[in-house]
């Protein structure tokens, strides 16, 4: 990976992102424990923006896949019951993959919200988690048939993976895209 320097600023969380600390913890980064809604509030103001095409982020996610010298491209996944399809061994084979964890990815809403930009190999539609949360407090549901995943070859490790996916929401979100858990992808634990 090479960061160009006018993409060097989607490796910085921005300022009004919760601070995942877990000596000093922002409860602003769980659902649960922010008494303020801040995130919950956060997905009120994303739901309202106007949505982007999954094709149009699949160009500005190559795009600045190409722009950092990550070799990899986006891959769609629709039409299929994910949970029932996406096999993490099959992927990092096929991909040439140093661990299954090494993918970012990212899920839908049923009314094509992007709905959050994560990283590893624990895809999955639950609501209890923040990001579930999130989707019900906007009332919205998650898209069981679609998935863009981004496989990531000859990555350093896990720090590589999870800055490249920070940069890739970041990159989207500064690009008008809506993502309801806006700040999933920052928090970086």
């Amino acid at each position: 990976m090479v960061i160009p320097e006018n993409l060097k600023q989607y490796k910085e969380t921005p300022n009004d992102c919760p601070k995942y600390d877990k000596n000093n913890p922002d409860y602003r980064c769980s659902v649960d424990y922010d008494r303020t809604n801040y995130r919950k509030n956060k997905a009120v103001v994303e739901a309202t923006k106007e949505k982007v095409s999954v094709f149009k982020i699949i160009n500005l996610i190559n795009s600045f896949l190409k722009d950092i010298k990550v070799e990899s491209k986006s891959i769609l996944i629709d039409g299929l019951d994910i949970l029932m399809t996406v096999n993490y061994e099959h992927i990092r084979r096929q991909y040439e993959l140093n661990s299954q964890s090494d993918i970012v990815w990212m899920k839908f809403t049923t009314d094509g919200y992007l709905g959050v930009v994560a990283s590893s190999n624990d895809i999955n539609f639950n609501y209890n988690t923040n990001s579930g949360k999130l989707i019900k407090s906007v009332n919205k549901k998650w898209d069981k048939n679609r998935i863009i995943i981004v496989p990531l070859p000859n990555i350093k490790g896990r720090d590589e993976r999870v800055m490249i996916e920070k940069m890739i929401g970041n990159y989207l979100s500064d690009n008008k895209v809506p993502i309801i858990d806006l700040y999933s992808h920052n928090l970086g634990k």
